[in-house]
C-alpha cells in the first residue's frame, strides 16, 4: 500500500480528495495536515509516499512548503491540487519537483492520470539501474496520461476518426462524409468533430447557399 498525506485546509474539499484515494485500492491516507508544522510532523513520523496538496492554506502558501520539503532533503512525490492557475504558480510547482498539478475542478478520471503517473514513476525508480529507454518511457508517459477524453468518447475511435480526416489532405467535408468514411451516426461523429473543435484540430465554416438550410462544413487546422 502507498501512504498518502493529504494536505489541505478547506474540509469539504479534503474530503472530496479523500473520496478519490479511497477508491483507489493501492492507496492509504495516512493523515490530513492544514499547516506546514503539520507536514512535517507526519514526514518525520511516517512512511509518506505521496502528498496532495494545495497551494492556499490559510495564511501559509503550499508552494513555499514544497520548496521546504526538498530544502530538507525529501524526495517524497507531491501533486499540487488547487485552484491558482497562474503560469508563476505551475512553473513554480514544476521547478519544486511536483510530479503532476491539478486545477480545481477537476474529475475522477484525471486524478486516476495522476496517481497512473505516480505508480509508473516509482516503477522505474524501484530499478536498481535505470537504462535510457526507462526514462525515455517516463517522459512521454507523463504528457501522453495528462490526455483525458470526454465522457462518452473512446480513444480508439478518436484516432480512426483522425486518421480519416488526415485522408482527406486537406479537404473541406461534411458531416455526412465523414460517417461514411468512419461508419457511425450522425450524432456519434457530431461528438468527436465538436471535441477535435474545442481543441483547435479542425475548423467549423457554415456556407449559406441559395437554396435549403445552410451547410456546416469542416476543414482540418493546417499547423
Amino acid at each position: 500500500m502507498k501512504k498518502v498525506l493529504v494536505v489541505e485546509d478547506d474540509p469539504m474539499v479534503a474530503m472530496i480528495n479523500m473520496e478519490y484515494i479511497s477508491k483507489i485500492s493501492d492507496l492509504e491516507i495516512v493523515g490530513l495536515a492544514i499547516n506546514k508544522e503539520e507536514v512535517f510532523k507526519y514526514l518525520k513520523t511516517e512512511k509518506v509516499d505521496l502528498i496532495l496538496m494545495d497551494i492556499f492554506l490559510g495564511g501559509e502558501n503550499g508552494l513555499d512548503i514544497l520548496k521546504e520539503i526538498r530544502g530538507e532533503g525529501y524526495l517524497t512525490d507531491v501533486i499540487m491540487i488547487t485552484s491558482a492557475n497562474g503560469s508563476e504558480d505551475i512553473k513554480k510547482a514544476l521547478s519544486f519537483g511536483c510530479l503532476d498539478y491539478l486545477i480545481k475542478p477537476f474529475d475522477f478520471e484525471r486524478f486516476k492520470c495522476a496517481v497512473k503517473k505516480f505508480y509508473e514513476r516509482n516503477a522505474i525508480f524501484n530499478e536498481k539501474k535505470i537504462v535510457q529507454q526507462d526514462l525515455d518511457k517516463l517522459g512521454s508517459t507523463a504528457s501522453e496520461s495528462t490526455i483525458v477524453l470526454p465522457k462518452g468518447l473512446n480513444e480508439k475511435t478518436l484516432k480512426i476518426v483522425i486518421d480519416r480526416i488526415d485522408e482527406l489532405d486537406g479537404k473541406d467535408f461534411n458531416i455526412k462524409e465523414i460517417c461514411e468514411l468512419v461508419e457511425m451516426s450522425n450524432v456519434s461523429t457530431k461528438k468527436y468533430l465538436d471535441y477535435l473543435e474545442k481543441i483547435k484540430y479542425i475548423e467549423e465554416k457554415t456556407i449559406y447557399g441559395n437554396i435549403g438550410r445552410p451547410q456546416c462544413i469542416y476543414k482540418k487546422i493546417d499547423k
